[in-house]
C-alpha cells in the first residue's frame, strides 16, 4: 500500500480525514467525515491501513455510502466487519456494491479494486443521537449518487457533487444536466458548509454550489448553440474546455471533455 499523507481536523461535532497519496506521479486525494457514531464514505482500498488506524480509536455505530465508487466505497466491507456494523447504502448502490464490476486497470492501480458489500438500505431522514440527515437523491456524478443534508447545522456532505467550481472533464456517463438538477435541489435547503469528497471542507459552501451552477449552466447554453450550429461534441469540447487531454490519454477516454458535451447535446429535447 501506498504511503499515505493525512491531514485531520474537527469542525463541531464532524471529525474530517483528508488523505493523500501518490501512485505514478498522480496525486490520488480523498476526504471521509465522521459525526456521531457515523461514516460518512469510507476511502479507497489503497489507504485501507491510514483509514482503519484513523477510526480506532472512534466508536462506530454505521457507514452510509454516497455511491459506489470504489475511492468512496473501498473501505466499507473491512470496516464494517471490523467493526461489527452495518453499511447502509441506497438501493443502486447496493445493488452494484453486491457484485462489483472489475475496474480499468489505471483504476486499480490508483485507488484499489473495491470487495463485495452487503449492508442495508438507506432511509430517509438518516437520524443519529445528535442529528438528523436529509437524504437527497443527486444523480449526475452517478445514477446511484446521494448527498446528506443536516439542515440545523447548515452541513452538506457532498460526495462527487461538488469537486470543483469548474470541470474540465467528465466520466464517462456523468450528465450536466442531471448535475444542474442536483444542484439546484441541494441549494433548496439551507445549506452553508460543504463536506466534499475530495476537496474537503468549503466553508462558504453555498457560494461554491452557485459557483458551480453557473458554470454548467453557462456550459449547457454554449454547448446548445454551438450544437446548433452544426459543431460537432468534440469540437464543442475544445471550444469550451480546456485541459484535460492527458486524463483522457492515461484512462483510456473513460475521462474526458467530450462526456460534458455529449451529455449536454444528446440529451436535448
Amino acid at each position: 500500500m501506498p504511503k499515505v499523507q493525512v491531514e485531520t481536523r474537527v469542525i463541531g461535532d464532524v471529525h474530517a480525514f483528508k488523505g493523500q497519496y501518490k501512485r505514478f506521479g498522480y496525486p490520488a486525494r480523498f476526504c471521509l467525515y465522521y459525526v456521531d457514531g457515523l461514516l460518512i464514505d469510507t476511502g479507497p482500498p489503497h489507504a485501507r491501513r491510514a483509514v482503519c488506524g484513523w477510526l480506532e480509536d472512534k466508536p462506530l455505530d454505521r457507514i452510509v455510502l454516497t455511491h459506489f465508487h470504489e475511492d468512496h466505497s473501498g473501505n466499507a466491507g473491512e470496516l464494517s466487519r471490523r467493526h461489527k456494523v452495518p453499511v447502509l447504502m441506497g438501493g443502486e448502490t447496493a445493488r452494484i456494491l453486491s457484485d462489483p464490476p472489475r475496474l480499468p486497470l489505471y483504476r486499480r492501480v490508483v485507488w484499489g479494486q473495491m470487495d463485495a458489500v452487503s449492508g442495508r438500505t438507506l432511509s430517509d431522514p438518516l437520524e443519529t443521537a445528535k442529528h438528523r440527515f436529509r437524504v437527497v437523491p443527486t444523480p449526475g456524478h452517478t445514477a446511484d449518487h446521494v448527498a446528506f443534508v443536516e439542515e440545523e447545522k447548515g452541513w452538506l456532505f457532498a460526495g462527487d457533487l461538488f469537486l470543483s467550481n469548474r470541470l474540465i472533464y467528465g466520466m464517462r456517463g456523468e450528465s450536466v444536466p442531471q448535475l444542474i438538477d442536483s444542484l439546484r435541489r441541494v441549494l433548496a435547503y439551507p445549506v452553508q458548509t460543504l463536506f466534499c469528497g475530495h476537496s474537503g471542507v468549503v466553508s462558504d459552501g453555498r457560494s461554491a454550489l452557485e459557483k458551480k451552477l453557473r458554470f454548467l449552466e453557462w456550459l449547457r447554453e454554449e454547448s446548445c448553440r454551438l450544437a446548433d450550429r452544426g459543431l460537432s461534441p468534440r469540437e464543442i469540447s475544445r471550444r469550451l474546455l480546456s485541459g484535460g487531454k492527458m486524463m483522457e490519454w492515461v484512462t483510456l477516454g473513460e475521462f474526458s471533455p467530450v462526456h460534458l458535451i455529449r451529455s449536454i447535446v444528446e440529451k436535448r429535447g
